[in-house]
């Protein structure tokens, strides 16, 4: 498939009768995994790659170096490959082009992009600062025929401290905005009630993304619920790390290699 085609895929599958499940990855190993055991896309997570190379997440990695895996991860798979870019890797409508053009440029065929402004805080960027942003993303895929598939996340329930009602009318208020300029999915990252999901489901008018936590509904009940998009974040790295912690303190302990 070309990259327009790669995105097209990756776009129509927010829209089957199933969610598309994103089990993400961090490198190529874990990528040919998912290929191989026929998954239609890979997702990478940022806080799993910025883990791997030794950087703290909330984009310290910086735009190139996370590109650069990316790139690594797009040449040794066939399937579509989205790529969480974090918030763009700086606060302007010129860095969020920047950052497209680099997706592009690195084989992805779409993107997360995130509203939190100043990490580790509950400021978010103004909502139609956001939206600017990512209608310059939407028009750098046209213009390179490359029709990014948008993910956008805002995170009002994650960072904020507002009450749980007005976190849900926030999240929709700028959902809209974003849709409105572009994108193609909306992923509102931490709730796990299934009667809030099933809300925001039913009042944002596209694709919805939720992450899979301990605490969530299960994958089968999300897909009742109508979530389209369902990813575990950093989640399969963490597990993989517990299993070499493990099996490296039995080495140590037991001198024995599971």
């Amino acid at each position: 498939m070309s990259p327009a085609e790669k995105a097209e895929r990756l776009r129509a599958l927010h829209h089957g009768d199933q969610p598309l499940i994103l089990v993400n990855v961090w490198d190529v190993a874990g990528a040919k995994i998912v290929e191989e055991l026929g998954f239609p896309a890979a997702a990478t997570a940022s806080a799993a790659i910025s883990a791997s190379l030794g950087f703290e997440d909330n984009e310290e990695i910086g735009r190139e170096e996370m590109l650069a895996v990316v790139k690594r991860i797009t040449s040794a798979v066939d399937i579509p490959v989205t790529a969480d870019l974090e918030a763009g890797y700086g606060p302007t409508v010129a860095d969020a082009v920047a950052t497209a053009r680099g997706a592009i440029d690195a084989g992805a065929v779409g993107l997360n992009f995130e509203d939190s402004a100043h990490k580790d805080t509950s400021v978010l960027y103004d909502a139609e600062l956001q939206g600017k942003r990512i209608k310059a993303i939407h028009d750098v895929g046209v213009q390179l025929s490359v029709p990014l598939v948008i993910n956008a996340r805002t995170d009002v329930f994650f960072r904020t401290e507002l009450p749980e009602e007005e976190k849900y009318r926030e999240s929709i208020r700028r959902a809209k905005i974003y849709l409105k300029a572009g994108a193609d999915c909306i992923y509102v990252l931490g709730p796990t009630d299934e009667n809030m999901i099933a809300r925001l489901v039913n009042a944002i008018p596209a694709p919805v993304n939720m992450l899979a936590l301990p605490d969530a509904p299960p994958i089968a009940r999300m897909a009742e619920l109508g979530v389209k998009r369902i990813s575990f974040g950093p989640r399969p790295m963490r597990l993989a790390m517990t299993a070499f912690r493990e099996a490296a303190q039995r080495v140590r302990d037991l001198g024995t290699f599971p």
